[in-house]
């Protein structure tokens, strides 16, 4: 019996061939293709081309291999079940390390994390911020959509982060911040009192190479990716400062790389050149996030305090 598949108002609008990469994860693209062409896959009934623009009601056959109809199958009961039950500790109770929910709606979910919390697998921790985001009950989940953020936050960089909860939102969020049109201001904390209060720093990035992406660090060259990074002091003690930063390409690693290129790196950055201390970790934090709404298409503002952290460091100068 062929499995089927009726589309929502989530899935109109993308190409069919985009759609089954999604659906059919582990499947060759060109094993789809030769799918469609043998009609193994059909749309209400009929052969399709994969550039087929999907719409709500379409009718998704599938004719193939046992196995990859149980993938699908698994996808859409995981979906339809809702999400997992929260990750647990070895101890069995459930981990509570997972950020602050600052501003939720039937589109967007904008959250505080905290630092040391990664964002996605691969950091080697067993626990991330998509674990937590895949316990809870929000936005839409289909066989080929879970809410997922829309940009990154380092490890140990605490403070305000974006996810679209619906395929729309998603995609006009991750375009925003392609288009660079997403304003994005930092606080940070760094060694030494800069010579100019205010400045910006311009010079282009490049990432080196390393046998493990964990251990890559990026570098000021002149022939790497153009960057931008404004800065203004807002407060110094004795050896260390609070900065206010907007970095303008939201470039890996930006802020960090071009605050060691001024001589100021991050408090508690070692692999920045942050000199050993007793410092209460890594000092950056994601203070303030605008963007358009992708609903209203409104501009929104969010802000996130300033963490005690930070303010105990500075007193304690």
């Amino acid at each position: 019996m062929p499995h089927e598949i009726v589309l929502t108002e989530h899935e109109a609008g993308q190409r069919l061939d985009r759609y089954l990469r999604k659906l059919l994860r582990t499947m060759p693209l060109g094993a789809i293709f030769k799918h469609l062409r043998s009609g193994a896959i059909k749309v209400d009934g009929k052969r399709a081309d994969g550039d087929l623009r999907l719409e709500k009601g379409m009718r998704i056959e599938l004719r193939l291999p046992t196995g990859d109809i149980e993938a699908v199958r698994a996808a859409g009961n995981q979906a339809a079940a809702g999400p997992a039950p929260p990750a647990r500790t070895a101890a069995g109770s459930v981990l509570d390390q997972g950020p602050r929910i600052v501003r939720t709606d039937d589109q967007i979910l904008v959250v505080a994390k905290p630092p040391g919390l990664a964002v996605h697998a691969g950091s080697g921790q067993k626990f991330t911020l998509v674990d937590w985001l895949k316990a809870q009950r929000l936005g839409v989940r289909t066989g080929t959509f879970a809410p997922a953020p829309a940009h990154r936050l380092d490890r140990g960089t605490s403070g305000l982060l974006l996810i679209g909860l619906t395929p729309d939102a998603l995609r006009s969020l991750t375009e925003q911040f392609r288009a660079g049109s997403v304003k994005k201001i930092y606080h940070a904390i760094v060694h030494g009192i800069p010579e100019r209060r205010s400045g910006t720093i311009t010079a282009s990035l490049e990432t080196t190479d390393a046998a493990d992406r964990r251990d890559a660090k990026v570098v000021v060259d002149p022939g790497g990716r153009p960057a931008r990074t404004e800065y203004e002091v807002m407060r110094s003690a004795r050896h260390l400062s609070l900065l206010r930063v907007i970095p303008h390409e939201g470039r890996q690693h930006q802020i960090r790389a071009h605050l060691s290129h001024l001589g100021h790196p991050i408090v508690g950055d070692n692999r920045y050149g942050s000199v050993a201390d007793t410092s209460p970790g890594f000092l950056l934090h994601c203070s303030e996030l605008s963007f358009v709404h992708p609903r209203t298409q409104l501009p929104v503002h969010f802000s996130d305090p300033l963490p005690k952290r930070f303010l105990d460091l500075l007193a304690a100068e």
